[in-house]
């Protein structure tokens, strides 16, 4: 009969750890989706800074050229993309 009721009791607490594990996993994730919000946050955080330094900096200041470049490749191409799509639709 002792060994019925330590069945049980191990049962038992196998039991209660597999909850706390669930319980861990559950804050887990929400940690994790809180972490991909604040992350998103942040890059528009950047980009607001980033579009302010370049209203307050038209001239690329010195070691800021290759980034001043690119940016505005991208700019060309995206306007290279939305003219092709406007002919597009025509």
């Amino acid at each position: 009969m002792a060994d019925w009721k330590n069945l049980g009791d191990r049962a038992k607490n196998l039991t209660l750890v597999g909850l706390g594990k669930a319980r861990d996993l559950g804050q887990s994730a929400k940690l994790n989706l809180d972490n991909v919000s604040e992350e998103e946050n942040r890059k528009k955080y950047l980009a607001e800074i980033g579009k302010r330094f370049l209203e307050a900096n038209p001239v690329p200041p010195e070691g800021y050229e290759d980034l001043y470049r690119k940016l505005e490749e991208a700019d060309a191409r995206i306007a290279a993309n939305k003219e092709r799509l406007e002919k597009l639709k025509e």
